[in-house]
């Protein structure tokens, strides 16, 4: 009975080593790709998210998604009011440019949408690992830019619970991420400014 119980604490200390590790190994994958979607949204001048969405299972795993087509009904309205100004324009810029744009030409126009990023790919959740987003607007204002009307893409339910704007600039967020109520690495601190911080909030 001894020997059994010996060989039973062995077995859990090394099944719990290896949670441990597929866990920390998730959580080095997972702030390495936050990393370097900062970096693809600046590049490109395109908006970009991290989003908590359910599979088809119901699991709630994170994915990275990107405005699609930010530029295309500014270019359609550029058209169609006969404007031949071609200076590239980011997309907050286009969301302040087409509230009036829209209802001067009486037309729908085109509606860019979020589409799930094929140039990153982030690491399958472990078992019983799930990712908490806190946001740190409490006036939730700044983050989406609400000092100016919005386009639908920036202010509907749809938008990821973390946007880098494509601009340098982000919503500021706490992300942990939980395995059995305790934290897996440190809390990730994205600032207003894009960066990411570990361990340290605002």
């Amino acid at each position: 009975m001894v020997i059994l119980s010996i060989f039973a604490g062995m077995m859990s200390l090394s099944v719990g080593s290896s949670d441990s590790r597929k866990n920390r190994a998730f959580y080095e994958h997972f702030t390495d790709s936050l990393s370097y979607v900062r970096l693809l949204s600046v590049e490109r001048m395109q908006p970009m998210g991290l989003r908590l969405q359910a599979d088809k299972q119901g699991q709630v795993a994170p994915v990275i998604v990107t405005l699609s087509n930010p530029y295309i009904a500014y270019q359609t309205a550029d058209i169609s009011v006969g404007n031949r100004d071609n200076q590239p324009k980011n997309a907050m810029e286009l969301s302040a440019d087409l509230s009036s744009l829209s209802d001067s030409t009486g037309e729908t126009q085109p509606t860019p949408s979020w589409e799930v990023e094929s140039e990153v790919s982030l690491p399958e959740l472990p078992a019983g690992v799930s990712i908490r987003v806190q946001s740190l607007d409490a006036s939730n204002s700044t983050s989406t830019g609400q000092t100016q009307t919005l386009q639908p893409w920036f202010s509907d339910q749809s938008v990821p619970q973390v946007l880098w704007f494509g601009t340098g600039q982000a919503t500021p967020v706490n992300i942990e991420v939980i395995h059995d109520s305790r934290l897996v690495g440190e809390v990730i601190t994205i600032m207003p400014d894009g960066s990411m911080m570990i361990g340290q909030g605002l």
